[in-house]
């Protein structure tokens, strides 16, 4: 089978190298499972009752939509595999023709794995014989180490990605002090993405490179930062702090029709993008007072800025 990687995680597994041999120290160190929502409870439950019996420490399950939505994300999830001494990442896939797993080391850093990383794939249209393959595999190249592992698949650890207050208004300082804009990183995006800035917003900014530090930011003088996250719109409202418990199969969002507001429906389950604005000193992020997320980066950018601009009086 030939498995192409999802939107949410074909950024991260196209830097691995795929290799032939087992990771040495799966059996005496601790993973961490990074799944699609597509797998159900009891695929994830077989998952870790195949795992418990081969030795492999699976302490946590996240979902890749949730731990891959924005930069804030990824360092808060960077942050807790650090603490929780993680060695390697499994990444759990699945479409129509079956399952693929892939096992890589955690960087130690946000970026999760580092390029050209040594990452072991096992493919198989079946799950049952998949994790038996894994199982055979193991017990007769590596020495079982690990015992206390989990009957049950850990689920439910909630990974906070603000260290400040969560916002639904807009900061002042963005009027006062210059405003970081982190690039795309492809000359598409970035050129429209510069465009888009001269034309429609009248204050200070500067677009930066994604990779500076947000303390780097702040020495060169940026009070705040553009953020964004990209994922499913109900996963991306509970990341941001809003009540998820009433919404059914659509999210009303704010989009801006020559100056005016109108309200369309988004389904839930549809991948947008929602940006905010973070203060730099203490991580306070601005959602700003309505939802107005977005299937296109251009449109969902459009829709927070103008309502920025509309907010603050801004021509």
């Amino acid at each position: 089978m030939s498995f192409a990687q999802s939107v949410e995680d074909s950024d991260l597994l196209i830097k691995i190298s795929v290799s032939n041999a087992i990771p040495t120290e799966l059996l005496s160190t601790r993973s961490a499972i990074i799944y699609q929502n597509s797998f159900t409870k009891k695929e994830l439950e077989e998952t870790q009752s195949f795992f418990q019996q081969t030795g492999i420490d699976a302490v946590a399950y996240f979902e890749v939509s949730r731990m891959l939505a924005g930069e804030d994300t990824r360092k808060a999830y960077a942050t807790y595999f650090s603490a929780r001494v993680i060695k390697y990442l499994i990444f759990l896939q699945k479409n129509e023709k079956g399952y693929c797993y892939t096992f890589c080391p955690f960087s130690g850093s946000k970026e999760l794995i580092e390029k050209n990383s040594a990452a072991w794939k096992q493919e198989n249209s079946s799950l049952n014989e998949l994790l038996k393959t894994i199982y055979r595999f193991a017990v007769s190249n590596l020495k079982k180490q690990n015992f206390l592992i989990n009957d049950l698949p850990e689920m439910d650890i909630s990974i906070n990605p603000f260290t400040g207050r969560i916002n639904e208004t807009f900061p002042v300082e963005v009027k006062s002090f210059k405003t970081a804009i982190p690039k795309f990183g492809n000359a598409k995006d970035d050129a429209e993405l510069e465009t888009y800035f001269k034309e429609n917003f009248p204050l200070k900014y500067e677009l930066v490179d994604a990779d500076l530090a947000e303390d780097a930011l702040y020495a060169k003088g940026f009070r705040t930062v553009l953020r964004f996250v990209h994922t499913r719109g109900i996963t991306a409202k509970d990341i941001l702090g809003y009540d998820i418990s009433q919404i059914a199969r659509a999210i009303p969002t704010a989009t801006y029709v020559n100056n005016e507001v109108q309200i369309k429906t988004i389904p839930a389950s549809e991948v947008v993008y929602k940006f905010y604005f973070k203060n730099l000193e203490y991580g306070n992020i601005f959602l700003g007072n309505k939802w107005d997320a977005d299937i296109r980066w251009q449109d969902a950018l459009r829709n927070y800025i103008q309502a920025y601009k509309i907010n603050q009086k801004i021509n």
